[in-house]
């Protein structure tokens, strides 16, 4: 009995010592991710897509119109995917082997997936763009895309900037199973323009 009564003040003691330690570092908080909505999940899926083509070249012509006069018409075609990231790919778009100062620009915005026709190029600059030769056109996807096709209706920048385009609905679409890309192009909802491509 004498040594429980020696025994408890001590062990009383070393466990009180024991809490006067050195406190513990404070864990930061985990940030948790912002969950994507459904419609954010699959534009980050159809850049992905394109992403994992990055360096690739994409052979093919238009197949609609028939009329050659058109500059992209009844000539080879190539599309290279020269930058891609998370966020950014950039299509350069090539005619008869000569850069034509033409790129679709994929970018995933706050406002969304937005479709840029970038028509300078590394060597011209504003200036160098002619009376009929626009610039910065494009548009927001709408919700009717999946992983492998989007639809970029014309926005308010390019109905203000090209009038006649403010119906414009431009679509990419990337059948993977058969290594084809398609641009197509449709105004007043009546088709414009479509060029079918395949991997080289």
């Amino acid at each position: 009995m004498k040594q429980l009564t020696f025994f408890l003040p001590l062990l009383l003691l070393i466990t009180g010592l024991s809490a006067c330690g050195d406190p513990q570092p404070e864990t930061e908080p985990v940030t948790q991710p912002i969950p994507l909505t459904e419609q954010e999940a699959i534009h980050q899926d159809f850049i992905n897509n394109l992403s994992a083509l990055c360096g690739e070249t994409f052979v093919g012509e238009a197949t609609y119109p028939e009329d050659t006069s058109l500059v992209l018409v009844g000539t080879e075609l190539r599309t290279h995917l020269s930058e891609c990231d998370d966020h950014m790919v950039r299509i350069e778009l090539i005619r008869d082997g000569d850069y034509w100062h033409g790129a679709w620009v994929l970018e995933l915005r706050d406002e969304g997936l937005h479709l840029y026709h970038d028509h300078l190029g590394e060597e011209r600059t504003m200036d160098d763009l002619g009376e009929d030769d626009a610039h910065g056109y494009g548009g927001y996807a709408d919700d009717r895309g999946t992983a492998v096709r989007q639809y970029f209706p014309a926005d308010d920048v390019t109905a203000e900037m090209l009038p006649e385009a403010a119906t414009n609905v431009w679509m990419m679409e990337l059948d993977l199973e058969n290594d084809r890309f398609i641009y197509y192009l449709e105004r007043h909802d009546q088709p414009r323009f479509r060029a079918e491509l395949h991997r080289k």
